[in-house]
């Protein structure tokens, strides 16, 4: 059994790494057959170290010729990491969640040492198959992380070979927390803190010895008091409002841009980038802007203009996040209005500046009203960001349960708007896809 899983996880490597260097969709062929989303995971200075992979078989997607399930979770996982690997950075990670006859096949091998951590579920028991596999795949150079340790006994024979422990600091006080950072600092591993949802259990997890963190803490930022923008952030949040206008006046807008001479020189750049391929140099910025039209000049105008706001590692983080999940939801509303099924209340653009503003507050840890003053938001996007019900609400919650992977309540959520499972992922996908080309331009 193991030669044939191994047989299928590195075929399917090969397909979807055939896809991916050809350039073709990725819909085009079964890679979509899972469900991604990545989480990312923190360092102490807000850089993203890595992700976890969560990920899921999608329904109507059976594999005639594999009769076990094993098989076919690893063509999940393969399936899985070639699309939670775009746009990954150089040095950053990924964890996969592995269950216990995943870890025995020893499959990871298969996988590059180099970017891919195997995570070992809390539900694996340390039988000695497992443990011989995990100290093979130790041993082969491989890194290792414990999942959900809260000191469980039949679980301390994993710390010798683990390189991280992660940490779950939302379940338990501090002095449990203390007890068990002090019975894995016995062993030579990294602890990460996990669900992580405020700034003081952020504060909590680094008193503890935590150097990585993941969960939504930047949903809840500590706000700065007395904070406000700096003439440069001014001068970038008059963009915004200028490209919120409609018509977009271009010309007003070109002035804006030449204001700012780094973003005009990226801008330029971008513009002659190979993402447009266009005969001879442009180098006057309104040229630029009729070349490539509103909708793409107000979606790179406003990622760029997020991520410089800050020059901290973690503003640039979350602005790069804020742009996934802006492309996220403007993919599902386009889906929905070339089915006339998207309520005449919501627009695609509009789902857009809902993904893109909703880290805005942990960007710049100030309020969003005080960020957002003077900009003609639409009050709808500005009050579901507010956390009042509007037509934008749902989706906000869409948006968050699906990047968390909270598979059933995102598909409760995506049903009640006509979406299927397969909308979301590929959408999902696009999203992560067009962020790192996008953004990083």
């Amino acid at each position: 059994m193991t030669q044939q899983i191994q047989s299928v996880i590195y075929e399917e490597i090969k397909k979807a790494q055939a896809v991916t260097d050809s350039g073709e969709e990725a819909e085009s062929r079964d890679i979509l057959d899972v469900a991604v989303a990545r989480q990312p995971i923190f360092d102490s200075q807000g850089v993203i170290w890595g992700y976890e992979m969560l990920y899921r078989k999608l329904p109507n997607t059976e594999y005639a010729d594999i009769a076990s399930g094993a098989v076919a979770t690893a063509r999940v996982i393969a399936a899985g990491f070639e699309a939670a690997r775009r746009g990954l950075r150089p040095g950053q990670k990924i964890l996969i969640n592995f269950p216990a006859e995943m870890i025995e096949s020893q499959v990871i091998g298969l996988l590059p040492k180099d970017i891919c951590i195997l995570e070992v579920l809390e539900d694996v028991l340390p039988t000695p198959a497992v443990l011989n596999a995990l100290k093979e795949i130790k041993a082969a150079g491989y890194a290792i992380a414990l999942d959900d340790y809260v000191g469980q006994g039949q679980l301390d024979v994993f710390l010798p070979l683990a390189d991280i422990v992660k940490l779950d600091v939302l379940h338990l006080d501090e002095s449990l927390l203390a007890g068990i950072a002090r019975r894995v600092a016995a062993h030579p591993c990294i602890l990460l803190a996990e669900k992580v949802e405020t700034n003081e259990m952020k504060q909590l997890s680094i008193r503890m010895g935590c150097k990585l963190f993941q969960g939504f803490f930047f949903s809840k930022p500590e706000m700065l008091r007395g904070k406000g923008l700096s003439s440069s952030q001014a001068e970038r949040m008059q963009i915004l409002g200028i490209v919120n206008q409609k018509p977009v006046n271009r010309l007003k807008l070109s002035e804006a841009i030449l204001h700012i001479p780094l973003l005009t020189a990226k801008f330029l750049g971008f513009v002659n980038s190979s993402h447009f391929a266009f005969s001879g140099q442009v180098t006057n910025v309104l040229r630029a802007l009729n070349l490539i039209g509103d909708v793409t000049a107000t979606q790179w105008l406003c990622v760029n203009v997020l991520a410089a706001l800050d020059s901290s590692p973690a503003s640039f983080a979350l602005s790069f996040i804020a742009s996934q999940r802006a492309k996220f939801l403007e993919l599902l509303g386009e889906t929905l209005r070339q089915r006339a099924a998207l309520p005449p209340e919501v627009t695609s653009q509009e789902l857009f500046f809902s993904g893109l503003f909703s880290l805005l507050e942990s960007a710049c840890s100030m309020p969003l009203t005080a960020i957002l003053k003077g900009i003609p938001i639409n009050p709808d996007v500005m009050n579901a960001l507010l956390g009042k019900q509007t037509p934008y609400s749902s989706w906000i919650a869409l948006m968050n349960s699906y990047a968390r992977g909270e598979w059933n309540e995102a598909l409760e959520m995506g049903a009640a708007f006509g979406l299927t499972e397969t909308d979301m992922s590929t959408a999902y996908s696009k999203a992560m896809r067009w962020s790192s080309q996008f953004f990083s331009a």
